[in-house]
């Protein structure tokens, strides 16, 4: 099958880097002999090596590798999840993540994807929430979105889907203009604002972002809200969209809960795929032993679920293995 940016690391190496992650995160071996002579190799497209995408999809990666006989899934390095749409709309992978605003637009040829829709995309599955953190030093003068104009303000890689959502919340504020934006990797984003040469970052992840800790660990840091009228017009204007609350235990830096905004992540698969694939990892992951070792993979997968109104809100059709797997276990009649 297509295959881009594939991860040129041994299938071994990566599971014993993902069994590290924490007790118990062994791949749950396989006992059960094959049942057929099915063979496929299919690529996700997840992220930058390091980025939490990445970590996810290596995870999924192991496990459906090892307990779908004649199934080897990779995990591809991307930036972000608006080339993981590029990639699938253009046939160079099968499967990856998404945020339901990157899975609209393409659908409808909106957003960067003005004028290029693709309606090959499908839904298989919801994975988490992510929140979007705009972050700034304990000491700086910036307390409010409004505060940011004048000021530099690092939002990702062009191409991830945190650049985007955090120019379409910039945009909605009426400031974006008014901001020196910086397109740095998030590692270069968090070395830009803990040196001094960047006044603050939005990065977008499920809490704790690693890259926020690491920060906060050297200089501690301010979490300026998305709320009020603001968060109403932009939740208003962007419907995909949804409130998020990061907790106070999410980071050493917070007192208190900070209000912002919150992008559902989604499983996209290309309509092409064949059905038995999706629905074998469905299977695979849902089941109790992958459910728990997804988890001490990354916590974030305690949040996984169909998410049938996540794709219902955009409108975007099941893929028929995730519609089989959603039957056999009552969802869909």
């Amino acid at each position: 099958m297509k295959k881009k940016y594939a991860v040129i690391a041994s299938l071994v190496l990566t599971m014993f880097s993902l069994s590290a992650c924490g007790g118990g995160g062994s791949v749950p071996s396989s006992s059960e002999p094959a049942q057929n002579s099915r063979t496929a190799s299919v690529a996700f497209a997840t992220s930058g090596q390091g980025g939490t995408f990445y970590t996810a999809g290596a995870g999924i990666s192991a496990l459906v590798t090892d307990k779908v006989p004649g199934l080897t899934v990779t995990a591809e390095t991307t930036k972000g999840v608006v080339e993981n749409m590029r990639l699938l709309a253009n046939g160079e992978t099968e499967m990856g993540f998404a945020y339901s605003s990157t899975a609209y637009d393409i659908t409808n040829g909106a957003g960067v994807f003005a004028g290029q829709s693709y309606d090959g995309i499908r839904g298989v599955a919801g994975i988490h929430d992510g929140a979007m953190n705009i972050v700034t030093t304990k000491n700086s003068s910036i307390n409010t979105l409004q505060d940011l104009v004048g000021k530099s303000v690092a939002i990702g890689p062009q191409g991830s889907g945190s650049a985007d959502v955090s120019e379409q919340l910039l945009k909605s504020a009426g400031i974006f203009e008014q901001c020196t934006i910086q397109y740095l990797s998030f590692d270069d984003s968090s070395s830009s604002l803990r040196d001094g040469h960047t006044d603050a970052l939005i990065i977008g992840g499920s809490t704790p972002v690693p890259t926020l800790i690491e920060l906060e660990a050297s200089k501690p840091l301010k979490f300026i809200p998305v709320d009020g009228e603001v968060r109403e017009k932009f939740l208003k204007d962007h419907p995909y969209y949804v409130p998020y609350t990061i907790p106070a235990s999410g980071y050493s830096s917070l007192s208190e809960p900070v209000e912002t905004v919150g992008y559902p992540v989604v499983w996209v698969a290309d309509a092409s795929v064949e059905d038995w694939i999706v629905y074998e990892m469905l299977k695979a992951m849902f089941s109790d032993e992958g459910k728990s070792y997804l988890q001490n993979v990354q916590a974030a997968f305690s949040e996984m679920q169909p998410g049938l109104e996540r794709f219902a809100a955009i409108n975007l059709p099941l893929h028929p293995g995730a519609e089989q797997y959603y039957k056999e276990i009552g969802l869909l009649k």
